[in-house]
């Protein structure tokens, strides 16, 4: 078949591969597959109900010939499915204060070297004699809420502010610390410690 395009969206290239079998033959029976003749039947059926958990085939009539999702719909339900993904993984990164506090308890109380200067650890602390002053309360709580809001929408709502004023926080959160995503943003508040 060639290249596995959908695994950026999770699906392996076996599932890939029958997908693509019952775009090309819709109402194909499960039994009547031989799409993969170095597969068992068994591993069949199992990609194929993979794939109907997934909501990219469907089984229709009493026959249970099979049907596939149309591509537009499959492929908008894999990315909701992997943003999510995503998101949560970007929740468990950003909610990493746990592994700097450990980290930091492994390296000790050791005095910093001659060469680091006291105003160079101020400055990434974003303490007295940084150029980046701390955030004011309602940025920190946008940079809370970035963190753990999906939408802006939400993220208004929680702060109670308009959409217009939240993104302009952000924006503003995003210029001061040098990102160029609101992901990078929320990890750069994290390292300074402003969340």
């Amino acid at each position: 078949m060639g290249e596995n395009v959908m695994s950026v969206f999770g699906v392996p290239e076996a599932e890939e591969e029958i997908y693509r079998h019952f775009l090309r033959h819709p109402g194909t029976r499960a039994d009547d597959l031989h799409l993969l003749p170095r597969s068992r039947p068994q591993e069949v059926r199992a990609l194929i109900a993979r794939l109907q958990e997934r909501g990219l085939l469907r089984a229709e009539d009493a026959e249970r010939r099979i049907f596939p999702a149309d591509p537009e719909v499959a492929l908008t339900r894999l990315v909701d499915v992997r943003l999510h993904t995503l998101h949560q993984e970007l929740q468990r990164v950003t909610r990493s204060r746990h592994v700097i506090d450990g980290l930091r308890a492994e390296h000790g109380a050791r005095t910093p070297s001659a060469d680091t200067s006291r105003g160079a650890l101020l400055a990434h602390r974003g303490g007295e004699g940084s150029a980046t002053p701390r955030p004011s309360g309602i940025e920190r709580r946008v940079l809370v809420s970035m963190c753990t809001v999906g939408k802006d929408e939400a993220g208004a709502r929680k702060l109670g502010v308009s959409v217009r004023t939240y993104r302009r926080h952000v924006a503003d959160l995003m210029q001061t610390l040098g990102a160029a995503s609101r992901a990078q943003a929320a990890l750069l508040a994290r390292e300074r410690g402003w969340i």
